[in-house]
């Protein structure tokens, strides 16, 4: 949980790891937390904001909201003096921090990307790989599992988003353009087995054999993103048709609006 400032600066509640499934819908973390009572907060809901209130958080979980509430015994109190208090933000799309790489596919390296985005006011995030020879990027699968078994501070660390290999060679943006490739179902299996650590993948639906892999990513539970794409509008539905559910920053690395004269039409 962070404090933000009328001047936007972060100031870390005294724990991280709450349950915010009340406000946003989702489990921050299983970390043990004393009760906390939040007094005289600018309070953020999905809705609205309330210039004024208290929030209690007991066993992980927001408890009460009023305008004023009691301590009780046990309560950890913090007076926040009208500063802003919100849900943690979930970042879907992390490379790294501090010159480490999601790609180290490290312990070390995980920890200090959650610990510094955790100082930002981000809670939980999916580390995200760039196109790289295939047994990289499962080592960074592996490894995420295996830094998710065990506690650590910072930002809970929900998964990994796999940004390629499967891109148009004409929207590269910062990938090494020769691992660029068109998915086959004997190359992405690999990835397949790791879908229990995968938050989604970002491709490019107009390649050969992209819907397949869009809809092998749908039965494994993963969310397909268009990204890196150089598709026409026609494309780009039927990829929605067959599960892409959303596009990867959005208007970077893709097509725009543009003309096909009556020779480039479809």
């Amino acid at each position: 949980m962070y404090l933000t400032t009328q001047n936007k600066a972060a100031i870390p509640a005294p724990c991280f790891g709450f349950d915010f499934s009340t406000v946003w819908g989702f489990t921050a973390a299983s970390i043990l937390v004393p009760n906390l009572l939040f007094k005289n907060a600018r309070l953020v809901f999905p809705d609205r904001i309330e210039p004024r209130g208290d929030l209690r958080v007991a066993d992980g979980r927001i408890a009460a909201v009023a305008p004023s509430l009691l301590a009780e015994p046990g309560d950890m109190v913090q007076e926040l003096g009208g500063r802003t208090l919100a849900p943690g933000f979930i970042d879907m799309h992390v490379h790294g921090a501090l010159g480490r790489d999601a790609m180290e596919a490290t312990p070390e390296a995980f920890e200090a990307i959650c610990q510094y985005h955790a100082r930002g006011g981000t809670t939980a995030l999916a580390l995200t790989t760039v196109t790289a020879p295939m047994e990289e990027i499962v080592a960074v699968l592996r490894a995420a599992e295996h830094y998710r078994s065990e506690p650590h501070d910072g930002a809970q660390l929900l998964g990994v988003h796999v940004e390629g290999p499967y891109f148009s060679p004409e929207k590269p943006g910062a990938h090494r353009v020769g691992l660029i490739r068109n998915p086959t179902p004997a190359d992405y299996a690999p990835l397949l087995e790791w879908a229990r650590v995968m938050t989604q993948m970002t491709l490019a639906p107009e390649l050969p054999g992209a819907l397949a892999l869009i809809e092998a990513l749908r039965a494994h539970g993963v969310r397909a993103s268009g990204g890196h794409s150089d598709a026409w509008d026609e494309e780009a539905c039927a990829a929605f048709v067959h599960g892409m559910e959303g596009v990867t920053h959005a208007f970077n690395c893709m097509s725009t609006a543009r003309r096909r004269g009556m020779n480039e039409a479809r």
